[in-house]
């Protein structure tokens, strides 16, 4: 096994009241005037209206840039550093969900080095820290707050940029922001979270560090996702939420995520469907094709979901994983199948052939999944066989 350092950012503040800290981080890093970057979404809801004015009042300038979509293309990004690439941006704030997260943090190598997205699309493209950045997630999702990733579509792919250096200086996860995030919201970004937890656990990169961010992630999400969609101001479920997808966002930082997220990114570049909800979609039917290649582990993670195994089998335990899965999906109230989102049976040879070219994902899939095999997971999502209401 090769011993490598723990990836994660430098600094984190949470906990109800961390944004409060947002100015005093900036200051401590020297800026004087700073890119935020979300999008139409967070800024309409108000969110930003009392940190502006935390920033305003101790001294810091600020440009905010809230053009951000969901799933960013590298229109996006470069239509974002065209807008700002004149205004002596020091520092760059990503307030938002995954795709404001990541724009911003290829923002601030932009800004700092030149280039545009197409220049760092890769692994290790990025060799040098950018502008000072600081993430704040108003999601519990994507983890991208302590991930060295930001993904995007290019030529009609998703595609990733991948480098340590994209970490931030800082994160501030202040539960009380994911208040305002609608229920199905909630629900598709606590799955994306869920899925972290459970496909870094079984990834064949994991170590026993990585395993306890990943099984702890898992119960917390567990927990309390249900609540978080229909108590949307439980403020011990959010909080719950957002530890959980922070943690998890560890994991897959250091031990990857694997089938699910493979076969979910073509859902996602090709049918415009957001990142937690193509995961969603695909996290049942990955599950079932991958609990035969390590029993035990999916039989804790069965446990960990809130699976009583006592008495069962090796085999028992280990199934009863995806039936959680199942019951939390549909609990949550997400679709059960691909068809229910406009996805056909013509799709799915396509489908199949732009998973297949994820090669980054799949060898860290705890089973091995040929073409064929990527085929027949594929039909049972759009079916949702097995998921049934």
């Amino acid at each position: 096994m090769t011993i490598a350092p723990l990836i994660s950012c430098s600094q984190v503040y949470f906990g109800a009241g961390a944004l409060d800290s947002l100015a005093m981080v900036l200051k401590d890093l020297g800026a004087c005037r700073v890119l935020v970057v979300t999008d139409k979404g967070v800024s309409g809801a108000g969110i930003l209206d009392e940190p502006i004015s935390a920033l305003g009042g101790s001294g810091i300038g600020c440009t905010v840039f809230d053009d951000i979509k969901p799933e960013p293309d590298e229109n996006t990004v470069d239509a974002l550093i065209d807008a700002v690439c004149s205004d002596r941006i020091d520092a760059v704030v990503g307030f938002g969900g995954g795709s404001a997260m990541d724009c911003a943090k290829v923002a601030a190598v932009s800004l700092a080095h030149g280039g545009r997205l197409r220049d760092y699309i890769g692994r290790d493209r990025v060799t040098e820290r950018g502008l000072p950045l600081v993430l704040v997630p108003t999601t519990s999702g994507t983890g991208s707050e302590s991930t060295p990733n930001a993904l995007f579509i290019v030529d009609g792919e998703k595609q990733a940029v991948i480098s340590p250096h994209l970490l931030p200086k800082a994160a501030v996860i202040d539960p009380v922001v994911t208040v305002t995030a609608p229920a199905r919201v909630t629900a598709a970004s606590g799955v994306d979270a869920l899925v972290h937890a459970c496909e870094s656990f079984t990834s064949l990169r994991a170590t026993p560090l990585t395993e306890v961010y990943s099984l702890r992630a898992a119960e917390l999400i567990a927990g309390a996702i249900r609540t978080a969609v229909w108590q949307g101001s439980n403020m011990a479920a959010r909080r719950d939420m957002a530890l959980g997808s922070y943690l998890a966002g560890i994991a897959i930082a250091n031990a990857g995520t694997g089938a699910v997220h493979a076969l979910a990114y073509p859902l996602g570049s090709r049918f415009g469907l957001s990142h937690g909800m193509s995961n969603s979609m695909m996290f049942a039917a990955v599950s079932e094709a991958n609990v035969p290649a390590d029993l035990d582990k999916f039989a804790i993670l069965a446990r960990a979901l809130g699976s009583k195994t006592e008495g069962m089998s090796r085999r028992e335990s280990a199934a009863a994983y995806t039936a959680e899965i199942k019951s939390i999906i549909r609990d949550v109230g997400l679709p059960s199948s691909l068809m229910e989102l406009g996805v056909k049976a013509s799709d799915l040879d396509q489908l199949v052939s732009d998973a297949a070219k994820q090669t980054r994902l799949l060898i860290n899939n705890p089973r091995a999944l040929s073409p064929e095999d990527i085929a027949t997971v594929y039909s049972r999502a759009l079916l949702g066989e097995g998921c049934s209401r």
